[in-house]
């Protein structure tokens, strides 16, 4: 087996598809059903589509597929299997596998497992889906559920995730099963290896403690082959406070940094051992405390600095045109006692890494009240009226909002092709 370094990455992204088109159209993926084995070696394991080893260089989400092969991203990960057959079809198109993901109801919801008919309804909605795609040449794997321990039991979500696995297997052993995960807890890992035999390797949602994922497994006695199914930046409840309880969001250079080196850190150093890859999360945009936390591309459809540093990590090369690298942004004002109206100065540290000439946009947005979890819907929040002077691309001065409350004020900076960066800074108003 090969080393897992960038040339191996090289080696498997670009020579491995080229071999497997001979005898076909190029550039054409073929049709028939897709298996897909998980491979114990000397070293660990490794995934084999059609025999041949497969990296997951992924993400989680449905749209710009085109983009997302264009970085170098080769696999994308759904929640539900609900209406997604479209969306099979443009991937294989593209030559983009799917991770197809198996909704499983959550407790938090109100749903009981103990009750015989949902629990025949849910199955018999697992078999439905599982007959619709396991056939499809774009499957990769079955997601089975997601998060379903949060706000619940850990007992009870290991009895639906083995159940309907098993509903899977008994329709198609051609694709492996994936239970997916919030976190890896003390013990829920090694809980899933013992408890879920029809579970064929783990899915990890990570974000804070991504960089020391491989690590803790490894404490936990953990010997399964796994993805880190969701990984991006520091999640907004493991983060730092304002003195009025908002959430310190990182700037899109932050984000980009941390990506990387908790890639580094667990993904890298263990792809063929234990690791078969990773999906970075969101290959789109949501609002989730702030409309830009999760994203890697803006509401408006730029790519950030967090895609470069993928692609580049995916493919080993430096994308030709780059995002702005947007840092902190700074006021020489204290933000915990802003008073309504009042004008503010505030600047920006950015550059544009080609160069490329900069537009800046300020928004002041209200604070966000919706205490979701497990990325739970929630409703997009409205910009409010404010004044801005624009003295230059990184310096403006704002005239806050009349109504005392918390906000943000954001920036973007968008470089011309397709790319931005962003920060935002919490801010308290107050009446005089």
């Amino acid at each position: 087996m090969l080393k897992n370094t960038r040339i191996q990455r090289i080696f498997i992204a670009v020579l491995f598809p080229l071999l497997s088109s001979i005898g076909c159209e190029a550039g054409q993926p073929k049709d028939e059903p897709t298996v897909v084995r998980i491979n114990k070696t000397d070293e660990g394991y490794q995934l084999l589509k059609d025999d041949t080893p497969y990296i997951i260089y992924g993400v989680g989400g449905s749209s710009n597929l085109d983009r997302l092969k264009l970085y170098g991203g080769n696999t994308i990960r759904t929640w539900d299997a609900e209406g997604i057959a479209p969306l099979m079809d443009e991937a294989h198109e593209l030559g983009i596998m799917v991770v197809v993901g198996i909704w499983l109801e959550h407790a938090r919801h109100g749903f009981d497992y103990s009750n015989p008919e949902s629990k025949a309804e849910q199955l018999a909605r697992v078999s439905q889906f599982v007959h619709e795609f396991k056939d499809h040449p774009a499957l990769l794997a079955w997601g089975v559920g997601n998060e379903l321990e949060l706000g619940g039991s850990l007992d009870g979500a290991i009895v639906q995730i083995n159940d309907a696995a098993a509903m899977i297997k008994s329709i198609d052993t051609n694709h492996p099963t994936m239970a997916v995960i919030a976190e890896i807890g003390n013990d829920k890992a090694i809980r899933i290896q013992s408890e879920c035999p029809n579970i064929d390797m783990l899915g990890i949602n990570s974000y804070g403690g991504m960089g020391s994922v491989s690590t803790r497994l490894k404490a936990q006695g953990f010997t399964m082959p796994y993805a880190v199914t969701e990984w991006g930046p520091v999640g907004h409840w493991e983060t730092g406070l304002s003195p009025w309880g908002a959430p310190y969001e990182q700037s899109s250079s932050a984000k980009a940094q941390f990506f990387k080196s908790n890639y580094e850190k667990t993904i890298e150093p263990n792809l063929g051992k234990q690791c078969v890859g990773s999906f970075a999360f969101l290959w789109g945009h949501k609002q989730e405390k702030t409309e830009t936390w999760y994203g890697l591309l803006l509401p408006t459809g730029e790519t950030t600095q967090s895609v470069d540093v993928l692609s580049e990590l995916w493919t080993g090369k430096t994308p030709e045109n780059r995002a702005p690298i947007v840092k902190d942004i700074t006021t020489e004002i204290d933000v915990t006692s802003i008073k309504p109206a009042q004008r503010v100065s505030v600047r920006i540290d950015a550059k544009d890494p080609d160069g490329d000439q900069m537009t800046t946009e300020w928004r002041v947005i209200p604070e966000s009240t919706q205490q979701s979890m497990g990325g739970d819907f929630e409703a997009s929040i409205k910009d409010v009226q404010i004044v801005v002077e624009q003295i230059s691309t990184t310096r403006a001065t704002i005239t806050m909002p009349t109504k005392p409350g918390a906000y943000r004020i954001f920036v973007t900076l968008r470089d011309g092709h397709n790319h931005a960066g962003t920060a935002n800074l919490p801010i308290l108003i107050v009446q005089d």
